[in-house]
Protein backbone atom coordinates (compact mmCIF):
# COMPACT_ATOMS: atom_id res chain seq x y z
CA UNK A 1 0.00 0.00 0.00
CA UNK A 2 2.68 2.50 0.90
CA UNK A 3 4.56 1.79 -1.92
CA UNK A 4 1.49 2.90 -4.21
CA UNK A 5 1.10 5.84 -2.10
CA UNK A 6 4.43 7.12 -3.48
CA UNK A 7 3.81 7.17 -6.53
CA UNK A 8 3.41 10.45 -8.56
CA UNK A 9 0.09 10.73 -9.93
CA UNK A 10 -0.53 10.03 -14.06
CA UNK A 11 -1.53 13.79 -14.63
CA UNK A 12 1.95 14.53 -12.85
CA UNK A 13 4.06 12.07 -14.87
CA UNK A 14 2.38 13.65 -18.15
CA UNK A 15 3.54 17.03 -16.76
CA UNK A 16 7.33 15.61 -16.49
CA UNK A 17 7.25 14.20 -20.11
CA UNK A 18 5.29 17.10 -22.39
CA UNK A 19 7.72 19.33 -19.93
CA UNK A 20 10.70 17.55 -21.15
CA UNK A 21 10.07 17.99 -25.15
CA UNK A 22 9.97 21.41 -24.01
CA UNK A 23 12.95 21.85 -22.12
CA UNK A 24 15.00 19.85 -24.49
CA UNK A 25 13.92 21.83 -27.33
CA UNK A 26 12.21 19.22 -29.14
CA UNK A 27 8.90 21.54 -28.81
CA UNK A 28 10.18 25.07 -29.50
CA UNK A 29 7.75 28.25 -28.45
CA UNK A 30 5.32 28.72 -31.05
CA UNK A 31 5.08 25.52 -32.17
CA UNK A 32 2.10 23.47 -31.44
CA UNK A 33 1.59 20.38 -29.27
CA UNK A 34 -0.14 17.10 -30.16
CA UNK A 35 -3.44 16.78 -29.76
CA UNK A 36 -4.99 15.71 -26.49
CA UNK A 37 -6.23 12.00 -28.90
CA UNK A 38 -2.26 12.10 -29.66
CA UNK A 39 -1.07 12.39 -26.51
CA UNK A 40 -4.07 10.17 -24.73
CA UNK A 41 -2.56 7.37 -26.98
CA UNK A 42 1.14 7.93 -26.42
CA UNK A 43 0.70 8.17 -22.91
CA UNK A 44 -2.05 5.50 -22.29
CA UNK A 45 -3.90 7.94 -20.36
CA UNK A 46 -7.59 9.21 -20.07
CA UNK A 47 -8.52 12.94 -21.25
CA UNK A 48 -8.76 14.24 -18.08
CA UNK A 49 -5.01 13.15 -16.84
CA UNK A 50 -4.28 15.30 -20.37
CA UNK A 51 -6.06 17.98 -19.31
CA UNK A 52 -4.97 18.33 -15.99
CA UNK A 53 -1.32 17.77 -16.93
CA UNK A 54 -1.91 20.63 -19.85
CA UNK A 55 -3.46 23.36 -17.46
CA UNK A 56 -0.73 22.32 -15.15
CA UNK A 57 1.50 24.10 -17.39
CA UNK A 58 0.08 26.99 -18.65
CA UNK A 59 -0.57 28.21 -15.48
CA UNK A 60 3.17 27.78 -15.13
CA UNK A 61 3.35 29.86 -18.45
CA UNK A 62 4.86 27.19 -20.10
CA UNK A 63 2.32 26.35 -22.54
CA UNK A 64 -0.82 28.53 -24.20
CA UNK A 65 -4.25 27.30 -24.89
CA UNK A 66 -7.23 28.54 -26.20
CA UNK A 67 -10.65 27.29 -27.12
CA UNK A 68 -10.81 26.11 -30.58
CA UNK A 69 -7.01 26.27 -31.02
CA UNK A 70 -4.43 23.96 -30.69
CA UNK A 71 -2.10 24.18 -27.65
CA UNK A 72 0.97 25.50 -28.00
CA UNK A 73 4.29 26.04 -26.72
CA UNK A 74 4.55 29.53 -24.88
CA UNK A 75 8.05 29.82 -23.49
CA UNK A 76 11.03 27.51 -22.69
CA UNK A 77 11.35 26.81 -18.96
CA UNK A 78 14.49 28.81 -17.43
CA UNK A 79 14.28 26.10 -14.44
CA UNK A 80 13.08 22.27 -13.67
CA UNK A 81 9.57 21.66 -13.58
CA UNK A 82 9.43 22.70 -10.16
CA UNK A 83 9.91 26.65 -10.92
CA UNK A 84 9.42 28.79 -8.24
CA UNK A 85 5.36 29.49 -6.95
CA UNK A 86 2.41 28.18 -5.18
CA UNK A 87 0.14 24.75 -7.05
CA UNK A 88 -2.63 23.11 -5.72
CA UNK A 89 -3.96 19.74 -7.24
CA UNK A 90 -6.96 17.56 -7.10
CA UNK A 91 -6.26 14.28 -5.81
CA UNK A 92 -6.69 11.30 -8.19
CA UNK A 93 -6.12 10.20 -11.52
CA UNK A 94 -10.20 10.08 -13.49
CA UNK A 95 -11.47 13.47 -12.34
CA UNK A 96 -15.39 14.39 -13.47
CA UNK A 97 -18.01 16.55 -11.96
CA UNK A 98 -21.42 15.65 -10.87
CA UNK A 99 -24.23 18.18 -11.11
CA UNK A 100 -26.39 19.24 -8.77
CA UNK A 101 -28.18 22.68 -9.71
CA UNK A 102 -28.21 25.42 -11.82
CA UNK A 103 -30.70 28.69 -10.88
CA UNK A 104 -30.85 32.31 -11.82
CA UNK A 105 -31.23 34.65 -9.00
CA UNK A 106 -32.55 38.48 -9.63
CA UNK A 107 -31.04 39.30 -6.27
CA UNK A 108 -27.93 37.85 -4.37
CA UNK A 109 -26.06 40.60 -2.46
CA UNK A 110 -23.40 38.25 -1.53
CA UNK A 111 -22.34 36.87 -4.95
CA UNK A 112 -22.93 40.74 -6.20
CA UNK A 113 -20.45 42.15 -3.70
CA UNK A 114 -18.08 39.83 -4.77
CA UNK A 115 -19.28 40.22 -8.40
CA UNK A 116 -18.94 43.96 -8.40
CA UNK A 117 -22.53 44.36 -9.70
CA UNK A 118 -24.94 46.77 -9.08
CA UNK A 119 -27.60 45.82 -6.40
CA UNK A 120 -30.75 43.95 -8.33
CA UNK A 121 -28.17 42.50 -11.13
CA UNK A 122 -29.16 39.08 -11.26
CA UNK A 123 -26.22 36.18 -11.41
CA UNK A 124 -26.19 32.26 -12.00
CA UNK A 125 -25.46 29.70 -9.51
CA UNK A 126 -23.66 26.74 -10.50
CA UNK A 127 -23.84 24.26 -8.00
CA UNK A 128 -21.61 20.91 -8.90
CA UNK A 129 -19.36 17.97 -6.96
CA UNK A 130 -16.00 17.47 -7.91
CA UNK A 131 -15.14 13.87 -8.13
CA UNK A 132 -11.89 11.71 -8.48
CA UNK A 133 -12.11 8.20 -9.91
CA UNK A 134 -15.99 8.02 -9.01
CA UNK A 135 -15.70 9.59 -5.07
CA UNK A 136 -16.66 13.20 -4.29
CA UNK A 137 -13.79 14.90 -3.00
CA UNK A 138 -15.18 18.74 -3.33
CA UNK A 139 -18.33 20.64 -3.03
CA UNK A 140 -18.61 23.66 -5.36
CA UNK A 141 -20.63 27.20 -5.46
CA UNK A 142 -20.07 29.14 -8.75
CA UNK A 143 -21.43 32.64 -9.25
CA UNK A 144 -21.65 33.90 -12.72
CA UNK A 145 -22.71 37.38 -13.45
CA UNK A 146 -25.27 36.95 -16.56
CA UNK A 147 -23.28 38.51 -19.16
CA UNK A 148 -21.48 35.46 -18.54
CA UNK A 149 -23.60 33.23 -16.97
CA UNK A 150 -26.03 33.78 -20.26
CA UNK A 151 -22.95 31.51 -22.08
CA UNK A 152 -22.39 28.97 -19.53
CA UNK A 153 -26.54 27.79 -18.76
CA UNK A 154 -26.94 24.42 -19.41
CA UNK A 155 -23.63 23.35 -19.90
CA UNK A 156 -22.40 22.94 -16.69
CA UNK A 157 -24.24 19.24 -16.69
CA UNK A 158 -21.59 17.84 -18.73
CA UNK A 159 -18.36 19.76 -18.77
CA UNK A 160 -15.12 19.63 -16.50
CA UNK A 161 -13.65 22.78 -17.06
CA UNK A 162 -16.29 25.97 -17.81
CA UNK A 163 -13.41 28.21 -18.98
CA UNK A 164 -12.79 26.95 -22.22
CA UNK A 165 -16.02 27.64 -23.14
CA UNK A 166 -15.99 31.43 -22.77
CA UNK A 167 -12.72 31.25 -24.21
CA UNK A 168 -14.59 30.21 -27.98
CA UNK A 169 -16.21 33.66 -26.99
CA UNK A 170 -13.30 35.10 -26.52
CA UNK A 171 -13.76 35.75 -23.25
CA UNK A 172 -10.38 35.07 -21.08
CA UNK A 173 -9.24 35.48 -17.63
CA UNK A 174 -6.47 37.72 -16.43
CA UNK A 175 -5.83 37.36 -12.97
CA UNK A 176 -7.12 34.52 -10.64
CA UNK A 177 -7.13 35.39 -6.54
CA UNK A 178 -7.65 32.45 -4.30
CA UNK A 179 -7.80 32.32 -0.74
CA UNK A 180 -7.42 29.24 1.09
CA UNK A 181 -8.39 28.64 4.68
CA UNK A 182 -9.85 25.73 7.00
CA UNK A 183 -13.71 25.34 7.92
CA UNK A 184 -16.10 22.77 9.21
CA UNK A 185 -18.54 21.13 7.05
CA UNK A 186 -22.10 21.99 7.66
CA UNK A 187 -25.19 19.73 7.20
CA UNK A 188 -25.81 20.18 3.12
CA UNK A 189 -21.92 19.90 2.68
CA UNK A 190 -21.46 16.62 5.33
CA UNK A 191 -24.40 15.25 3.15
CA UNK A 192 -22.71 16.03 -0.56
CA UNK A 193 -19.21 14.85 0.53
CA UNK A 194 -20.51 11.51 2.23
CA UNK A 195 -19.29 12.85 6.02
CA UNK A 196 -20.47 13.81 8.97
CA UNK A 197 -21.49 17.88 9.93
CA UNK A 198 -18.23 19.57 11.66
CA UNK A 199 -16.15 17.66 9.61
CA UNK A 200 -12.55 19.54 8.65
CA UNK A 201 -12.49 20.69 5.36
CA UNK A 202 -10.28 22.93 2.70
CA UNK A 203 -12.33 26.02 1.81
CA UNK A 204 -10.71 27.34 -1.49
CA UNK A 205 -12.58 31.19 -2.40
CA UNK A 206 -11.98 32.80 -5.55
CA UNK A 207 -12.02 35.48 -7.90
CA UNK A 208 -11.97 35.49 -11.47
CA UNK A 209 -11.21 38.40 -13.45
CA UNK A 210 -11.89 39.25 -17.23
CA UNK A 211 -9.96 40.99 -19.42
CA UNK A 212 -11.24 44.44 -17.75
CA UNK A 213 -9.80 43.38 -14.42
CA UNK A 214 -13.82 43.32 -13.72
CA UNK A 215 -15.29 39.74 -12.36
CA UNK A 216 -16.43 37.15 -14.13
CA UNK A 217 -16.71 34.26 -11.98
CA UNK A 218 -16.34 34.05 -7.97
CA UNK A 219 -16.51 30.48 -6.32
CA UNK A 220 -16.10 28.57 -2.99
CA UNK A 221 -14.79 25.20 -3.21
CA UNK A 222 -14.77 22.57 -0.05
CA UNK A 223 -12.24 19.76 -0.34
CA UNK A 224 -11.95 16.64 1.50
CA UNK A 225 -8.59 17.15 2.77
CA UNK A 226 -7.41 13.90 1.04
CA UNK A 227 -8.88 15.30 -2.04
CA UNK A 228 -6.17 18.17 -2.19
CA UNK A 229 -2.69 19.42 -1.84
CA UNK A 230 -1.03 22.29 -1.92
CA UNK A 231 2.64 22.90 -2.83
CA UNK A 232 4.89 26.26 -2.50
CA UNK A 233 8.15 26.06 -4.38
CA UNK A 234 10.51 28.42 -3.55
CA UNK A 235 13.92 28.44 -5.78
CA UNK A 236 15.65 25.56 -7.90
Amino acid sequence: MAKKQRKLPLYVQVKNKIFHHVREGEWKPGQHVPSENQLMKEYNVSRTTIRQAIRDLAQQGILETRRGAPTKVRAVPETEAGSPGVFHHEQGSDLTVHFLREDVLEDHPFANKHLQLNEGESVLVIERLRLADGLPIAYQRMYFPMKIGNLLQHVSKEVFDLFPILGKHNIHYSNIKETVSASNANRYEGDMLGVVPGEALIHIERTTLGPDSLPIEYSQIKYLPQGFQYRVEIGK
